[in-house]
């Protein structure tokens, strides 16, 4: 099976560099969103994702998921934030349909990695927010009995929407729901893995 190498951790050099001027921005007024933005969530969810094979058949993997999503960046506007993002999910012992048939489940992992760029806007001073990342992501099958061709990046999008209450000055905690969608390729054949993903996340945010 393909890698592509480390995904996540490129991307996560790219957030940084533009998070880097950041350091001089933090202490700003309290429980208002400037400078500096650093959001950690996750938590349990649900995924699947699913191909048309060219001889026809339809394979579906799906089940519960642990669900990550990170974004680090800055404002640009009032209650506006742009950031970098890195979301995954992984699903341990997805369960198989063949052609609409359940086949049982499979023991190994399925993991959905994506970076991207994304947006946050907060509905003050209820400090509610609206949050969405578009990037590019992986699929990787590590699965007893179970064979794939290599994957190439694809597109994978996560929308968030969250609530948050301020514990200091610059932290809030709260809960956030969330949905995604992937469209990954395998290489040199046009079967698209393709699926949605939800999830409820805890989350803590500076800012």
């Amino acid at each position: 099976m393909h890698r592509s190498p480390s995904l996540g951790a490129k991307f996560a050099v790219w957030a940084l560099i533009l998070a880097c001027p950041g350091t001089a921005w933090c202490g700003k007024a309290p429980h208002r969103h400037d400078g500096f933005l650093l959001r950690l969530s996750g938590g349990p969810g649900h995924a699947s994702t699913e191909v048309d094979e060219n001889n026809g058949d339809n394979t579906d993997l799906s089940g519960l998921s642990g669900d990550l999503n990170i974004a680090i960046g800055g404002m640009v506007g009032k209650n506006l934030a742009l950031h970098g993002t890195i979301f995954a999910w992984r699903i341990g012992d997805p369960d198989l349909d063949v052609n609409g048939s359940s086949a049982g489940s499979l023991n190994g992992d399925v993991t959905m990695s994506a970076a991207g760029v994304g947006v946050t806007y907060w509905f003050m001073p209820t400090n509610l927010y609206l949050s969405g990342t578009l990037g590019f992501g992986e699929l990787e099958f590590d699965l007893q009995g179970f064979s794939s061709a290599d994957i190439d990046l694809g597109l994978a999008f996560d929308a968030t929407v969250g609530k948050e209450w301020w514990v200091s000055a610059n932290w809030g905690l709260g809960l956030a729901g969330a949905i995604g969608m992937h469209s990954i390729p395998e290489d040199g054949v046009n079967d698209n893995w393709s699926g949605v993903s939800v999830g409820l996340r805890f989350s803590a945010t500076f800012n």
